[in-house]
């Protein structure tokens, strides 16, 4: 596979930094494969939770399905954000910079709503503006459309391992 050079700045910014961390010798495609099989199934129960009136709880997991389908692209490229604080920026910064343009719900606009408003969701703020079914269903959907890119890509044209 061929190095993948859109974002490639960015991502050896984050690997410089110790955001983004190698793999080692995994089998690549498979742990790709896993991990937007795991979007799948996140997706799946988040419909079930909309349906079940659980408004947050499906936001949430349209959130995750979202995530998960952006790890599985750099997983495929050898890498993963290091655990802590910011890990989900890191997915965010790396996935935006190298697939927005072939996969428009990752453009970071669309990330960082979804991950702010996900936040709302899991730590309760009484602050922030409830959350609404309308929420939740733009969640499902940018979410449906993110594990359907990030599978075509996986699928036609997948990015090579990341090497420094």
């Amino acid at each position: 596979m061929p190095r993948w050079t859109t974002g490639e700045e960015t991502v050896s910014f984050l690997v410089d930094r110790g955001r983004l961390e190698h793999l080692g010798d995994a089998d690549l495609v498979m742990a790709a494969a896993t991990a937007l099989n795991r979007s799948t199934l996140r997706l799946r129960t988040a419909a079930a939770g909309l349906d079940a009136g659980d408004i947050d709880g499906a936001y949430s997991a349209a959130y995750d399905a979202y995530r998960m389908a952006a790890e599985a692209l750099i997983v495929r490229q050898g890498l993963r954000a290091t655990s802590g604080e910011g890990s989900h920026v890191t997915v965010e910064d790396a996935v935006a910079a190298q697939f927005a343009d072939q996969i428009p719900a990752f453009g970071k606009p669309t990330f960082e709503r979804m991950r702010r408003t996900r936040h709302t969701a899991q730590y309760f703020d009484p602050s922030a503006a409830p959350i609404d079914r309308g929420d939740a269903e733009w969640a499902l959907e940018t979410s449906r459309l993110a594990v359907a890119g990030a599978g075509q890509v996986l699928s036609s044209h997948p990015p090579g391992r990341f090497n420094e």
